[in-house]
This record gives structure tokens, C-alpha cells and sequence, in this order.
């Protein structure tokens, strides 16, 4: 049975509504980022296909997250798809989402102890 633990990201500040921050956590390149709607995501830093950092190549857009060196797209559960012109979603790589929150102005991750 594993334990969990959540840790303050003392290095970044909570996004606005839209925007995208990078941090770390144990060497691990991370970013913060807020929907439309303001829900809070903490995922790997770069996209799964070519490993573009998208703290500095990813735009939200609504309830997603673009990777705009190809236009791969990912869910707050990470979950990653292409759009097509026509509105058709081709499923692609996913990527890898933490547990995070606010609190007091603060962003905290969960994890399991023992990650690493």
C-alpha cells in the first residue's frame, strides 16, 4: 500500500485563467496550467511526440492544451489527440498528469511517496 504526500511548488505561482508556468519537482520538468473554465493541471513539461517544452510552444485553448509545434492536444487527464480540419479527433500519445490544487495562493502536488 503506497502513502501519499503533497508538496508546495515554491518556485511558481498559480496561473491565471489561460496561462501555462514551468516548474520542477525532483529534477522532473513540469508545467502549471488553468483552463478556460479555471480547473488546475500539473503535467510533464514536454509533449510526448517530439518533446517540445510547452511552457514556451503550448497554448490553452478551452479545456485543453496545445502543443503548437503539431497541434497535439491534451486533456486535464492527459489524455492526447489531433484535430482534423473536418473536427475529427485521431487519438495520439498521452502524457502524464499529477494530482495538484490551490491553496492559500499556493500550488501543491500529490504524489506517491517513493516517486521519483
Amino acid at each position: 500500500m503506497s502513502a501519499e504526500a503533497s508538496y508546495q511548488l515554491a518556485d511558481v505561482e498559480p496561473p491565471e485563467t489561460g496561462q501555462i508556468n514551468e516548474t520542477s519537482l525532483n529534477g522532473r520538468d513540469l508545467i502549471v496550467w488553468k483552463t478556460e473554465k479555471g480547473e488546475l493541471c500539473a503535467m510533464e513539461a514536454r509533449c510526448p511526440h517530439q518533446w517540445t517544452h510547452l511552457a514556451y510552444q503550448g497554448v490553452v485553448s478551452g479545456e485543453e492544451i496545445i502543443c503548437t509545434t503539431h497541434f497535439w492536444r491534451f486533456s486535464t487527464a492527459g489524455e492526447g489527440c489531433k484535430e482534423n480540419v473536418k473536427g475529427r479527433r485521431d487519438p495520439k500519445g498521452n502524457i502524464d498528469v499529477i494530482p495538484c490544487y490551490e491553496q492559500d495562493g499556493k500550488i501543491w502536488i500529490a504524489t506517491t511517496e517513493g516517486e521519483d
